[in-house]
């Protein structure tokens, strides 16, 4: 099987060596042609033309095989993933070890295929000593959020009150919700889509995806989001009881 890593490597060479060729020679060959007259600057136009339409045609086909490249890795993860949580179906020695290790790759490969500034995480709902709160369970990125978010008070109450919403909220930017509860994971990100995960009508949690600038989550399709919860709700519905 190919590594994704090294052909990700050699399509950014491709893009990087298009990139400074093409305009580099369409730059000669125009630099050129306004110094020549007759049929020599006829031909050079012609070259000069070729070589814009060439440049667009790679650049098409670049983007085309890096999508084409992006959807194979992604769904060579999300088996990685699956794979796991069929393993659990069999309560192995390890399924604490499976349970955690499918959380964290979940929530970074959502993180990732996103945004390369995007971070996520799995808030787990658990009864403990100090009463009912949300654990995190699963992280990708660096953040300044709390482990722990008790639901009686301030942003426990606010992931409690979307949790029981049953929707998938985008929240465009956290400094302007018009009154709406609103929630990232720390350093002022400024846009975030909170998941509730549900295993049937039971509550397990809420799954959090934020990026630092305004519209940086905009084009993210409400169905992944869902997806991974859904992902992380069949996982917290394997814990024994």
């Amino acid at each position: 099987m190919s590594n994704p890593q090294r052909a990700k490597k050699w399509r950014r060479i491709v893009v990087v060596c298009a990139t400074i060729f093409f305009p580099g020679i369409t730059f000669i060959v125009g630099s050129v042609a306004s110094q020549v007259n007759g049929t020599a600057r006829l031909i050079y136009i012609s070259i000069g033309a070729s070589t814009a339409t060439l440049a667009a045609y790679f650049a098409l086909r670049i983007k085309r095989k890096s999508n084409s490249a992006q959807l194979v890795e992604f769904g060579e993860s999300l088996c990685a993933i699956m794979e796991h949580l069929a393993w659990l179906a069999e309560n192995p020695d390890d399924a604490a070890e499976r349970r955690a290790r499918i959380r964290d790759k979940a929530v970074t490969l959502l993180a990732t295929h996103v945004s390369p500034t995007a971070r996520c995480a799995f808030y787990a709902l658990e009864s403990q000593s100090q009463g009912t709160c949300f654990h995190r369970r699963g992280s990708s990125g660096n953040m300044k959020a709390l482990e722990t978010y008790p639901v009686a008070d301030g942003s426990g109450s606010d992931l409690l009150y979307i949790m029981n919403r049953k929707n998938v909220i985008s929240i465009p930017d956290t400094r302007k919700t018009n009154g709406n509860p609103s929630f990232n994971l720390g350093d002022d990100y400024r846009t975030a889509i909170v998941a509730p995960v549900y295993a049937g009508e039971e509550a397990k949690g809420v799954l959090i995806l934020d990026a630092p600038k305004v519209g940086d989550l905009a084009e993210v399709h409400e169905s992944l989001v869902r997806m991974f919860a859904n992902i992380l709700a069949v996982t917290q519905a394997a814990t024994p009881a």
